[in-house]
């Protein structure tokens, strides 16, 4: 979970350019807790993922994904048009986090 978490944080602001995630533990006794994941987009208030844009939720989903990938890479990953609910200036830095990770994964 943490490191997921610290991977999360790292991931977050190069994909949005700037704000903050992070994941939350929802209960008390770890067996039992949800996670929950909070973030600020760039000129946006902290709030759950439900609250966000498709986009800002498929920034999201990637920078978690990936997160975990490099915990656990896979061999390879599919991504199914993830890039089609974003504007241009998110495409290109996602696809530059894409470049980068396609070194450990075949995309």
């Amino acid at each position: 979970f943490d490191k997921v978490n610290a991977g999360l944080q790292e991931l977050f602001p190069r994909l949005f350019g700037g704000g903050t995630a992070y994941l939350e533990l929802t209960g008390e006794d770890l067996l039992d807790a949800g996670v929950a994941i909070m973030a600020r987009p760039p000129g946006k208030r902290i709030s759950n993922i439900s609250q966000l844009s498709g986009g800002e939720k498929a920034l999201i989903a990637v920078a978690l994904v990936f997160a975990i990938f490099r915990l656990n890479p896979a061999p390879f990953c599919i991504l199914d048009e993830v890039d089609a609910p974003l504007d241009e200036a998110n495409v290109g830095r996602f696809t530059e986090l894409v470049k980068e990770m396609s070194d450990r994964v075949q995309f």
